[in-house]
């Protein structure tokens, strides 16, 4: 089994969304939901990282980045094999422009 290990932006972007989802949309049990799905995905991850492709955009996949969705949103990760770590890289609405944000993600 793999560990998880994440970026300094991966836990802003999963309490921003959260929040969002919460305070903005006025629906606490949706943000909830979401919460809930993640933790089983990460879980999930931890135990079968090499079950998601690689994203298509050839740059990033270069450096490993593969992606799995949690409802409206996406984990971007990357595996780690020599730690036997998953490094979760971003978790961002599918809809943005992801490719150019991890592009210029000095984090990756």
């Amino acid at each position: 089994m793999f560990e998880l290990e994440f970026s300094k932006t991966t836990n802003k972007d999963i309490n921003s969304a959260h929040k969002y989802i919460k305070e903005k949309l006025e629906a606490p049990m949706a943000a909830e939901n979401l919460k809930k799905e993640l933790l089983e995905k990460l879980e999930y991850l931890k135990e079968k990282p090499y079950s998601r492709p690689l994203v298509q955009d050839k740059f990033l996949a270069s450096l490993g980045i593969r992606s799995i969705n949690v409802k409206n949103y996406s984990i971007f990760y990357k595996i780690k094999e020599e730690e036997n770590h998953v490094v979760v890289v971003r978790f961002m609405y599918s809809k943005r422009d992801w490719i150019n944000i991890l592009k210029n993600n000095i984090e990756i």
